[in-house]
């Protein structure tokens, strides 16, 4: 019975580790410089998928790096939007206009840095208008509606509801 072994990789050495510390970093200068990766891949003589590799590599490390720093960025920025806000408060509530649009812009970065403000719409609306100069337009609220069956043009058969006398429901 043969037995495959299992391939280990050396690990590198320290020049060696240098270097590719090295190439990650510059990896990552070119892309801050808006190279693409086949622009960085072609210029430094590597495969793309390496490029890519390397610059996710780099970019856990530095976002690894710099976790707890964001938060203790956003904490300094709050007490700073604080120390502000409530030193306008008093006016925008007296009526001071330019106070009341300080505060809104303070409250806005508060919930911009806290994210209460979505990156994108909630909903979207589809709009669409018709301009007619001449003619008219009818409107099918069938058509519209769910219970329109556009392949055949039929509407399909809807509940009935029953009237109702002295506000009680008839069954």
């Amino acid at each position: 019975m043969v037995r495959n072994k299992k391939i280990t990789k050396s690990s590198p050495n320290k020049s060696q580790r240098v270097i590719m510390e090295t190439r990650r970093y510059t990896i990552l200068e070119l892309t801050k410089a808006g190279f693409t990766e086949r622009e960085i891949a072609d210029r430094m003589g590597i495969s793309k998928s390496h490029v890519h590799r390397e610059a996710k590599r780099v970019l856990n490390d530095l976002a690894e790096k710099y976790s707890g720093m964001a938060d203790q960025v956003r904490g300094l920025q709050m007490e700073r939007y604080m120390a502000l806000l409530s030193t306008w408060w008093p006016h925008a509530l007296n009526g001071d206009e330019a106070a009341t649009r300080t505060v809104l812009s303070i409250m806005h970065k508060i919930s911009e840095i806290n994210g209460v403000i979505p990156d994108r719409p909630l909903i979207t609306i589809d709009q669409r208008s018709i301009n007619l100069t001449q003619g008219e337009v009818t409107f099918s609220i069938e058509a519209a509606s769910a219970n329109y069956n556009g392949s055949t043009g039929d509407l399909q058969a809807t509940e009935v509801i029953p009237e109702t006398t002295g506000g009680d429901l008839l069954p």
